[in-house]
This record gives C-alpha cells, sequence and structure tokens, in this order.
C-alpha cells in the first residue's frame, strides 16, 4: 500500500510533547518539581520559606516547565528536514518502503527494526528504541478501511499502544 503526507506543525509539536512527558526521566523530573513547589508552598504558609524564595522557585518551575513543554518539542521540529517534507510511504508485510520530494533516496526499514507501536488519535508512533520514532498520521490514510487495514497489519507485527489524547 501506498501512503502520501505531509507534517501538521501544531499536530507534529503535540506528538513531540506527548513523547517527551512519556519518558522516565521527564516524568521523574516534573514529579520532583511539583514536590519542591508544594514543599515552598507548605513553608511558604507556615512562614518558613521567604516571599522571595517562593517567588524565585515558582519562576524557576514556570521556566522549565516552558521549555519542557514549548521549547524542547520546537527545537526537535526545526532540527528535523523530515517533519518540512513530502513523504512517500510504501508498506507490507515486510516493512517499510520511506522516500521524500527532496531526495530521491529511497530507505528500506524492516518491522523488525521497530520495538514498539503507540497508536493515538493523529498519529503512529512506530518507535526504534526509546528515544527514536517515526510518525505516521492517521490522516494520511485516504479512507477509513486503509486505515484499518494498516491498523490490522501493525496488530499482527506489534501489541499496539492505544493512547487517547
Amino acid at each position: 500500500m501506498h501512503l502520501e503526507f505531509s507534517y501538521n506543525k501544531g499536530d507534529v509539536l503535540h506528538a513531540l510533547r506527548y513523547h517527551f512527558m512519556q519518558r522516565g526521566e521527564i516524568k521523574v523530573f516534573r514529579n520532583t518539581l511539583i514536590i519542591l513547589l508544594l514543599a515552598t508552598l507548605t513553608g511558604y504558609f507556615f512562614r518558613v520559606v521567604t516571599t522571595g524564595a517562593l517567588t524565585g522557585i515558582v519562576i524557576m518551575v514556570l521556566l522549565l516547565g516552558w521549555v519542557f513543554w514549548y521549547l524542547l518539542p520546537i527545537s526537535i521540529y526545526n532540527k528535523a528536514a523530515t517533519f518540512k517534507d513530502n513523504i512517500h510511504l510504501k508498506y507490507s508485510d515486510e516493512g517499510l518502503l520511506i522516500s521524500t520530494r527532496a531526495s530521491d533516496h529511497q530507505r528500506a526499514i524492516s518491522w523488525n527494526n521497530f520495538s514498539r507501536v503507540v497508536e493515538t488519535q493523529k498519529f503512529f508512533f512506530l518507535y526504534r528504541d526509546r528515544k527514536t520514532f517515526f510518525l505516521i498520521p492517521t490522516s494520511a490514510f485516504e479512507s477509513k478501511e486503509a486505515y484499518s487495514q494498516f491498523a490490522s497489519l501493525l496488530k499482527t507485527k506489534f501489541r499496539v499502544e492505544r493512547i487517547k489524547n
């Protein structure tokens, strides 16, 4: 089967946010910041923490939240030329054949190269490892039948995780 698509920037940024927020180290960091903020608020309530310290910690938490929510995904998006190109994708029982309009180079990837598949409302995340993945937008499928056929193919190869977001 054959798909042709280009990425929607807003959807890709949302997908990148989802990916980063699912990473274990980001979860630990986020929870540590929440605990720090709660401890600071509690200390301020009991007059152990000064207003200046409270303000500094709140600003730090907001700044780090902005970095993880906005700056990290936008920097990845801007670095990756793939997100700005038109993708031509052929898929079969053996794997994927990916090419872009910017290059005449085709890249064949066997299904064995993927370790995990996550399906969301707008994308299929085909993970090669914990950090590397390929996005296939669900909007790329011309019909519900083509979408169902691809989803069924993935289910024969992987345990597909379905996430509602």
